[in-house]
């Protein structure tokens, strides 16, 4: 994101994004939106493979939603992430999925937002995660000695 200065300049990004001729620039939007979809599954993952580690319930009702979004509210009933951070969670994967199944169609002025909230999101989930995974594996291998 620095590389399109150092507040991740929404008009450098889109010149970058909308550029035809200068193929650097291209290449570092499309760094930039790997970048982010790694960092989304990351999170996606860490979550999933949480929520499952602690056997951690989710609601059988919610059958139709995805698994990350289910165990992003499984953390979140847990007390490991609060209800607003699940929900930016929950977009920031919507909006990962969105741009990455149909990157042509999506204006650069939404991938920067996504950008925006996936690193922002993640940062503020892997704090909480890390405290809480922290602590119950320490708890697990405490037991298990």
């Amino acid at each position: 994101m620095g590389v399109f200065g150092e507040d991740f300049d929404l008009k450098a990004f889109k010149d970058a994004y909308n550029t035809t001729e200068d193929m650097d620039a291209y290449n570092r939007v499309q760094s930039l939106e790997r970048a982010m979809s790694r960092l989304q599954n990351f999170v996606a993952e860490l979550a999933e493979a949480g929520a499952k580690l602690a056997q951690l319930p989710s609601d059988p009702n919610k059958a139709r939603t995805s698994a990350v979004q289910q165990a992003f509210e499984a953390l979140r009933d847990a007390g490991v992430i609060n209800g607003a951070l699940c929900r930016r969670l929950t977009r920031a994967q919507s909006a990962r999925s969105r741009i990455e199944h149909g990157y042509v169609d999506v204006p650069a002025g939404d991938v920067h937002r996504t950008a925006t909230l996936v690193h922002d999101a993640a940062r503020d989930f892997i704090g909480r995660y890390r405290a809480w995974i922290g602590s119950y594996l320490s708890g697990r291998e405490a037991g298990g000695a």
